[in-house]
C-alpha cells in the first residue's frame, strides 16, 4: 500500500483552507458614491452591500467548519492511502471553489438560481466529507485503535444528515422562497458551533 505523509497533506490542506477564507472577503469592495461627503448615500450603499456581507459570513463560518472537521478527520488517522490523499483532493478542489457561489449569491441575493446554486456547491462539498469518512469506515487499518468502528460509523451517519441533506434541503427551498435557503445556511455552521444544537460531533 503506498503511504503519504500525513504532517505534509495536513500543512498542506491548512495553506489551501487559509488561502480560500481570505479570497471570501476580497468580493466585498469600497462603495463608490457620488457626492463623497454625503454620509446619505454612503449609508445607502453600505446597506445595499449587506447580502454580500452575510453570503461572506455564512461562507466563512461553512469554511471553518469545514477545516475544524477536516482536522479531526486527520487526528483520527494514523495512516494515509492513496485513495485517501485523492479524497483528500476532491475536498480541497469543492471548498476552493465556495468564493464562487458566495460571490454569486451576494449579487443576487433575490435569484433563486443563484440561492440554489449555492446548496448545491456545498453539498459537493459535503459529499467530499462523506466520501473521506467512507473510506475510513472501510479500512479501519488507516484510523488510530483508539477510534472505533461504531464511533466511524456514527461521525459517518453525522456527515450525511448535517451535510448534504441538509444543503439539498436549501437547494430546493431556494426554487420557492430564496429567504428560506438563505436561513438554512446559516443554520447549518451552527449545529456544528454550537454543541447543544446536536449530539456530540466527532
Amino acid at each position: 500500500m503506498e503511504r503519504f505523509q500525513k504532517t505534509r497533506i495536513e500543512a498542506f490542506s491548512d495553506g489551501v483552507f487559509a488561502i480560500i477564507i481570505t479570497l471570501l472577503v476580497l468580493e466585498i469592495n469600497v462603495p463608490e458614491i457620488d457626492m463623497h461627503n454625503s454620509a446619505n448615500q454612503l449609508t445607502q450603499a453600505l446597506i445595499h452591500l449587506f447580502p454580500k456581507f452575510l453570503s461572506w459570513v455564512i461562507s466563512f463560518l461553512m469554511i471553518a467548519v469545514i477545516w475544524v472537521n477536516h482536522h479531526r478527520i486527520l487526528e483520527s488517522v494514523k495512516l494515509i492511502d492513496r485513495k485517501f490523499f485523492w479524497l483528500n483532493i476532491n475536498l480541497l478542489l469543492w471548498t476552493s471553489f465556495i468564493p464562487f457561489p458566495t460571490a454569486l449569491l451576494g449579487d443576487y441575493a433575490d435569484n433563486k438560481m443563484a440561492a440554489s446554486f449555492f446548496g448545491i456547491v456545498l453539498s459537493f462539498t459535503a459529499i467530499a466529507f462523506v466520501l473521506l469518512r467512507l473510506h475510513l469506515v472501510r479500512n479501519p487499518a488507516l484510523r488510530h485503535e483508539a477510534v472505533s468502528e461504531i464511533s466511524a460509523k456514527r461521525a459517518l451517519k453525522r456527515s450525511v444528515v448535517f451535510g448534504p441533506l441538509l444543503y439539498w434541503l436549501g437547494a430546493s427551498m431556494a426554487w420557492i422562497i430564496p429567504v428560506l435557503a438563505w436561513c438554512i445556511y446559516l443554520l447549518i455552521p451552527f449545529f456544528f458551533i454550537f454543541p447543544k444544537l446536536k449530539s456530540t460531533h466527532e
